[in-house]
């Protein structure tokens, strides 16, 4: 495909690739393969084991490395917008756990699992995209294979494997200009050294990602000792590496890989506009730097052996993170207290996590195949605002959280061949949880004192699918699947909302926890290649049933408790395309619609019946189309692409909601292959559509007359340069 998009979409399309008039293909066609206009088969490992995406019941879409490259894919944001039906937000008021991610309208903390490699990973952190295979999004309830945290879908990040058997590298360097910020820079560079050959190879990355700030920040009209503008507010600068290795062993039956990941990461400034997204100044009564930090290490150990029956994994991993934040909170505390007063608001935490996987993948001889395995997680969160301090009063408010989870899981999944076209599938997996919580507090504000609690859960989710195969290139599928999310603890003063947790009808016991929600979700469709591989046509609905939603109650007292409330149903579908029309053209395209209710509000009558679930777009819409050509011996490559993201409502500050309006992203580029470099011109966001992604919740009191909005970044030009060796 050399370079050209490997999305796998969907829409209902009618192309042929036709070789040149005159030419002898055109007299007497030949195989798709040889006339070059057939598209690149994608494998990936979505059910634990290599399969071609066309023969994996489920609705996925697939972004291989050369669409990553072409593209210029550096973040979530890049490409989020490629795959249907995949929305985001920006929902904490910590801005390094903010990035919140959904698959066909299931909204919330952790209904998305996020993957890299075989380990499940906050969908906060964003990797930067170096280095990887393949990016795979999975939709629907992934419950039985990944667990608690899949009951949207899955988003995985594969990332390349070192090779012993060629030296290989790349230099990459992007300058570009941004609209309202300044000059951007990223330099990455990535090696791959056979140590043994045949036999053993390192493989290295490392980046360096310095983005410019969009807002400047200026003295209000109130300000007791008005300040110099000061520009470039919510600029970043992040850096990180990887070094992996793998040993191939006992006649490559064995396979060992130990990997380590960083990524470090420093914010100066909130980088999120005042009340509209298209206002780039930061009006403050007093001039505080709002910084930020977040620093995350991942290692990670894979085994894997081959044995006459199949493969056995092993995958142990631990996951290290601590993160800061801070607001000026001046202007709501002023007009909480009735006088001017600066206070900037900090949060300080940490994560510390363990996963062991041991599973199975069969390969027998008959028309039988099976995944069965077991899984431990463990996670220790804290969370510390420091004292605030206010002249003559003391601190108004501080607080340490500590949380610690434990889950263990045995799961399943069977395959039967019942006949050369039709395929069973049935999958179950059996969890426990507990969570246990302590919270201190002290400040005016608050009612200092220590409390805590526990939450213990076990459940059991099934998964049934069907597959009808009608010949090698199209096939249907029917599948009927469970979905769940681990229930918590509340971090609340039990002294000082007392009675406002009583005026709603919530006793002190059940406002210790809140237990897991479920969903059943069905889903019916269809995988086709067609015009010997030259169009792939694919195509899925969808109906999801959501019960004891996880709900926000926000009490009188200043706290929130979370509480099972409530039901919701998400109805849709994806379509999605590719094509070859003709030699050198490759279109691309899909379309996902999301129709996601509240459907019973619950007992608590926290969100009301008909209300559209928070955060989710009616409509997600891409599209984009590659076209190679000739100047003389000069190989160029041009590229367009468009996607459009529909409106919805945004309910993290204020009861009666805020909307989302839609928007449209346009990005061009146009790279020349000379020898092993590659260079681009691209146009980011093209006609400068500044969207608004999400109103921001604040660390401290939220002023309704100025929300914080995250917006997307404005039109971007610049160089790419890429060598290979």
């Amino acid at each position: 495909m050399n370079g050209i998009s490997q999305a796998w979409r969907l829409s209902i399309a009618v192309a042929i690739c036709l070789p040149p008039l005159g030419s002898a293909s055109a007299q007497s066609p030949q195989p798709a393969v040889a006339d070059g206009c057939a598209l690149e088969e994608v494998v990936v490992t979505a059910e634990r084991r290599e399969e071609r995406i066309q023969n994996v019941p489920m609705s996925i879409t697939a972004l291989g490395a050369a669409q990553l490259e072409a593209d210029g894919i550096r973040n979530f944001q890049n490409y989020a917008v490629l795959v249907p039906n995949l929305s985001f937000a920006y929902t904490s008021s910590a801005a390094p756990l903010g990035q919140s991610i959904s698959l066909r309208g299931i909204f919330g903390s952790n209904t998305t699992g996020v993957y890299l490699d075989e380990t499940p990973v906050p969908g906060s952190i964003d990797p930067q995209v170096i280095d990887l295979e393949r990016i795979e999004v999975l939709r629907g309830p992934q419950g039985t294979l990944y667990g608690a945290r899949s009951m949207g879908g899955t988003v995985r990040l594969i990332t390349s494997q070192p090779d012993p058997r060629n030296l290989s590298g790349s230099l990459h360097s992007i300058g570009s200009y941004t609209e309202h910020g300044g000059a951007n820079g990223t330099v990455d560079g990535v090696v791959n050294l056979p140590v043994i050959a045949d036999k053993l190879a390192v493989r290295a990355f490392g980046f360096w990602d310095d983005q410019s700030g969009l807002f400047r920040r200026s003295a209000s009209p109130d300000s007791p000792a008005p300040f110099a503008d000061r520009n470039g507010i919510g600029s970043s600068r992040r850096y990180g590496g990887s070094v992996s290795a793998r040993a191939l062993l006992l006649d490559d039956a064995l396979v060992l890989t130990p990997r380590v990941v960083l990524q470090r990461t420093q914010s100066d400034g909130r980088p999120y506009a005042d009340i509209s997204p298209t206002n780039f100044v930061q009006s403050r009564l007093f001039d505080f730097n709002e910084r930020g930090s977040d620093h995350w290490n991942l290692y990670s150990f894979t085994a894997h052996y081959t044995a006459p029956l199949g493969k056995l994994t092993s995958v142990t991993s631990e996951f290290d993170r601590d993160y800061s934040d801070s607001e000026d909170a001046s202007e709501p505390i002023s007009q909480l207290l009735g006088f001017t007063v600066p206070s900037l608001f900090q949060v300080i935490g940490s994560t510390r996590s363990f996963v062991q996987e041991f599973r199975f993948t069969s390969d027998f001889s008959g028309p039988l195949q099976v995944t069965i395995g077991t899984i431990y997680q463990s996670a220790k969160d804290k969370l510390r605002v420091p004292p605030n301090l206010i002249a003559d009063l003391g601190d108004i408010y501080s607080t340490q959280i500590e949380t610690d989870t434990r889950e263990k899981a045995v799961y399943g999944e069977a395959t039967l061949a019942v006949t050369s076209k039709l395929q069973l599938t049935t999958g179950l997996r059996y969890f426990r949880s507990n969570v246990d919580f302590q919270t201190t507090q002290s400040g005016f504000a608050v009612s200092p004192g220590t409390f805590g609690g526990a939450q213990h859960e076990t459940s059991v989710n099934p998964k049934f699918n069907a597959k009808y195969s009608f010949n090698d290139e199209v096939n249907v599928f029917a599948t009927a699947a469970k979905g769940f999310r681990v229930g918590g603890v509340n971090a609340y003063s039990t002294s000082l909302c007392a009675a406002d947790r009583d005026a709603l009808g919530i006793s002190e016991a059940a406002a210790a926890s809140y237990k897991s929600d479920s969903l059943w979700s069905y889903e019916v469709g269809m995988k086709s290649g067609w015009l010997d591989k030259r169009l792939i046509a694919n195509a899925t609905v969808f109906y999801i049933d959501w019960s004891d939603i996880q709900q926000s109650v926000p009490l009188a007292c200043g706290f929130s408790i979370t509480q099972n409330a409530g039901k919701a149903r998400s109805q849709g579908f994806e379509l999605e395309f590719q094509a070859t029309p003709m030699r050198n053209l490759t279109v691309g395209g899909g379309v996902g619609r999301t129709d996601a209710k509240i459907t019973d509000g619950g007992a608590l009558k926290t969100l009301p019946s008909g209300q559209p679930i928070q955060q989710v777009p009616d409509w997600t819409f891409t599209t984009s189309t590659d076209y190679r050509f000739m100047i003389g011996t000069l190989p160029l490559t041009a590229h367009a692409g468009y996607s459009y993201v529909g409106s919805s409502i945004s309910r993290l500050n204020l009861v009666d909601g805020r909307r989302r309006p839609s928007y449209a992203l346009v990005n061009a580029r146009l790279a020349a292959d000379v020898g092993r470099a590659a260079i681009s011109l691209f146009i980011d966001n093209a006609f400068n559509k500044v969207a608004n992604l999400s109103d921001v919740p604040p660390l401290s009191l939220e002023d309704p007359q100025r929300p914080r909005i995250a917006i997307s970044r404005p039109r971007t030009v610049g160089l790419d340069v890429r060598m290979k060796f």
